[in-house]
């Protein structure tokens, strides 16, 4: 159980990890990753369902908390996006700073620009953290 714990922490979440650091995954491929390792913790490679003996919820707890640490792939990919918005706020020089500037003049702002000139990783980062800090 220790062994697929560890798998699911170090490869099961970093396989789909630069894709959910620069986009917002959707719904359905944040529950399908979570299915998948759902079964592998508790199916023990049985195809049919398998008893779950703890809440996923409960799982995804700090250890200190009584969970196991797993990360939950909506937070965690809501925490990526968020460090990309973190930087863009906090840093003051940077090239892909100037390039985003360039594009799309203040890159704290995003009501200006039309819909159809944003990229798909503008668009998802001002979605999941609107036009507020």
């Amino acid at each position: 159980m220790a062994g697929r714990i560890c798998l699911i922490k170090y490869v099961f979440t970093s396989v789909p990890l630069y894709y959910m650091s620069l986009f917002k995954a959707p719904v359905t491929v944040c529950k399908s990753i979570t299915r998948i390792q759902r079964r592998f913790l508790w199916g023990w490679g049985k195809e049919k369902e398998s008893i779950s003996w703890v809440s996923w919820k409960v799982l995804c707890k700090p250890r200190e908390e009584g969970g196991l640490g797993l990360r939950d792939i909506r937070n965690f990919n809501s925490a990526l996006l968020a460090k990309w918005r973190w930087h863009l706020i906090l840093e003051e020089k940077g090239r892909w700073k100037d390039l985003l500037a360039s594009k799309y003049g203040s890159v704290l702002e995003v009501s200006h620009i039309p819909v159809k000139l944003q990229s798909w990783w503008w668009r998802d980062l001002f979605k999941v953290y609107g036009e507020g800090g």
